[in-house]
Parts: structure tokens; C-alpha cells; sequence
């Protein structure tokens, strides 16, 4: 018989919630980004790979041991990347108590050392327009003080997890306590506690903050073009690529047309700020400002040079193009880079944006991981 004293008990099913709670609002993570994490003593439950919080059960988090995962910060890899990582997958792979056939998270490690019962990243468009700007540094620690951490870029994956796991020991020896909120530049934020009340109290002081130092706001009137105008548009496109024309899309708003009016100003979106804006449009975009019936020689001369089509071609003007496989996929591609415009925009108050290097973009664009979370979302 319950007497409404017994202490709180955390569950699974509390990580499903705040996991919904984050993953249906796209100001906090798009598609398959972010994850979310619990523990007890001997367990942890983490979002399996590419599974997109916003519709995420019980049975989509992979339960590892935390005695095996434990046994990877002890150990030495190669000093190759790519090896290194493939190396590390099979550790986690054996750390791995159920189900069976679904892939944690790349950052479980990263999961697993943070001293709270429960851990939400996330990847939230004001957090990242301070993370990804040219003031990230030296910013953050004016705004959030001690009570972050804040970590300089560093390729995900082990590295990754090394990193915080030497700054979180530093923390530890200067303040006596483990850090709630660490902010990943270029990347995003990973908040903990024991409770998902204190989660949400965390994130919402977070957004407080940083909308407090918000002088230059995202524009607010959103205007589409009609779903005609859309449709010849996107029709034109695929006609003149010679491509299915349910994977082509178009959009197009104030926003974006305040970096489609020209070469000069498409160049603030011009590279990815995050390993996710990869992920989803790759690391090159095209932006033309020919007539359609001229632009697949473009086209052709951008997938001679990268190998691919481009998933983004902002035309001069009339909207933002995204193709992929289908709809759903190119809409996916279209709300990622609308994520990075938005980042851009609102970079503006704290430097300016700052995109990655080519040394990152290209681990990104390499790495396995992430080209395996992606065809699970596409």
C-alpha cells in the first residue's frame, strides 16, 4: 500500500516522456538528432541509433551494461580514425544486454559517465546559434558561468567521449560536483538530472538566457509560395534532372529569401554548422541563378565535382530546392537547412556564424555512423 512517502524511483517509461517531451518540438532536434539516456547501478538505456525521439517507445532504447561500457575508457585503439571508431562500435556492441540487432548511440560512453540518472542531448537552434558563432567560447562562459562546461569542437565518437571524460574529471577536482549542462560548439547540448522536472527547469533557464541576449529576432512573417506555384517549380526541376518528382521540394519564406538574393548572402548557409546538417544535406549546396531550363548543367557540373546531387539548390529569388528519395525525406532536408539558416540568423548576435572546418566536415562525411543513422531516418 502506497503511504505517499516513498522516495522517487525513476523509470524507463519517464524517459519516453521527456524524449517525446524535446523530440516533437523541431526547435530542439530535427528527424533522427539528439538522444536520450537512463540509468540504475548496472544498466543503461539509451535511443538506438536513428531512431527519432519524437515517436520513440520503451523498445526503441538499447540497455547496455555499465560494467562492460566502462571497460572502454580503459582501453587503447588505433591511432587511425576511421579504424579507431569501427574498433569502439565493437566494443559497445558487446556492452549490449538487449534487443538484439539495434545499434546505442555513438555518445553511450559519453552517456554513461555523466553522474545522472538522466541525460538529454539535443541540438536546439538558439542553443546552436551561440554555439556556432564566431563569440561560442568566450560567450558562453560570460552567460552560464561554471555551472556549464563548455567543450571546443571535437570529432564525435571516442575523442569525443575522452574529452569530456577529462574535462568532466577536472570539473570534478575544481568545484566537487559533476557538470549538469555541458555545451558542445558546433554541435549542440547535453543536459542531466535525476529527475525529467529538473531537465525541463535546466533547459528552460538555458532558453531564458539566451532570449534575454536575443537583440536581432528571426523575422516572423512566413510566407509560402502556393502550392501551384510550388508544384510547376518543382516539376520544372525534376523534368530538366531527369529525377522522380515526388523526391523534389520547394520552400520558401522571409527567411529564406534573406539568404537566396544573392551568391554573396547564400554564403552565411553556405557550409554545415553541425555534424547533423551533413547528415541530412550533405556538406555542399548550390545555389543558381539561372533559369530553371538552364540549371541542369549546373546540376551536372556539381555531381561531376562531388559525386552527387546536390540535396540543396537555392534558386535566385524563388525558394529553396531540396531533392532527395521522396517527400518526406526531401521535407527532412528542407527543415534541417531551414535549422541552419535560422542559426545563421540569429549567430548574428554573437559574432557572426561560424561554420566547420574542412578536416571536420570531412570525418563527418566519412564516418560510417552517421551514414548509417541516416538511412535509417530516409
Amino acid at each position: 500500500m502506497e503511504t505517499g512517502n516513498e522516495p522517487y524511483q525513476p523509470s524507463l517509461k519517464e524517459l519516453v516522456e521527456i524524449s517525446h517531451y524535446y523530440g516533437k518540438n523541431n526547435e530542439y532536434v530535427i528527424a533522427g538528432g539528439g538522444n536520450t539516456s537512463f540509468k540504475n547501478e548496472e544498466k543503461i538505456w539509451i535511443k538506438a541509433s536513428g531512431t527519432s525521439l519524437d515517436n520513440i517507445d520503451e523498445d526503441d532504447f538499447v540497455c547496455l551494461s555499465r560494467k562492460e561500457l566502462k571497460k572502454i575508457s580503459t582501453k587503447s585503439y588505433s591511432q587511425n580514425p576511421l579504424l579507431r571508431e569501427s574498433q569502439v562500435k565493437e566494443d559497445l556492441n558487446k556492452a549490449i544486454l538487449y534487443p538484439a540487432g539495434k545499434r546505442p548511440s555513438v555518445e553511450t560512453s559519453l552517456h554513461e559517465i555523466i553522474d545522472f540518472r538522466f541525460v538529454v542531448h539535443t541540438h536546439p537552434t538558439k542553443v546552436n546559434a551561440l554555439l556556432c558563432s564566431r563569440k561560442a567560447k568566450s560567450l558562453s562562459r560570460k552567460l552560464f558561468g561554471k555551472q556549464t562546461l563548455f567543450i571546443e569542437y571535437t570529432d564525435p565518437g571516442y575523442v569525443l567521449f575522452k574529452k569530456i571524460e577529462e574535462k568532466i574529471t577536472g570539473y570534478r577536482e575544481k568545484y566537487g560536483s559533476v557538470p549538469q549542462v555541458i555545451l558542445l560548439q558546433n554541435h549542440g547540448i547535453f543536459v542531466s538530472a535525476d529527475s525529467i522536472q529538473e531537465i525541463r527547469d535546466l533547459y528552460s533557464g538555458i532558453e531564458i538566457i539566451l532570449q534575454e541576449n536575443l537583440e536581432i529576432k528571426l523575422p516572423v512573417e512566413s510566407k509560402h509560395p502556393s502550392v501551384e506555384y510550388g508544384k510547376k517549380i518543382c516539376g520544372s526541376i525534376a523534368s530538366a534532372l531527369d529525377i522522380d518528382p515526388a523526391g523534389v521540394l520547394l520552400r520558401n519564406n522571409i527567411l529564406f529569401r534573406h539568404f537566396i538574393n544573392s551568391a554573396k548572402s547564400f554564403e552565411k548557409v553556405g557550409k554545415p554548422f553541425t555534424p547533423d546538417d551533413i547528415v541530412y544535406c550533405k556538406s555542399v549546396y548550390l545555389f543558381s541563378s539561372s533559369a530553371i531550363t538552364d540549371i541542369k548543367d549546373e546540376v551536372q557540373g556539381f555531381n561531376d565535382r562531388f559525386g552527387y546531387l546536390p540535396k540543396i539548390i537555392a534558386l535566385k529569388g524563388q525558394g529553396l530546392i531540396a531533392i532527395d528519395s521522396s517527400q518526406k525525406s526531401a521535407g527532412i532536408v528542407l527543415d534541417v537547412f531551414e535549422n541552419m539558416m535560422k542559426v545563421s540568423y540569429l549567430s548574428e548576435n554573437f559574432g557572426g556564424p561560424q561554420f566547420m572546418t574542412p578536416e571536420q566536415i570531412n570525418f563527418i562525411d566519412n564516418w560510417e555512423v552517421e551514414n548509417y543513422r541516416r538511412t535509417l531516418n530516409f
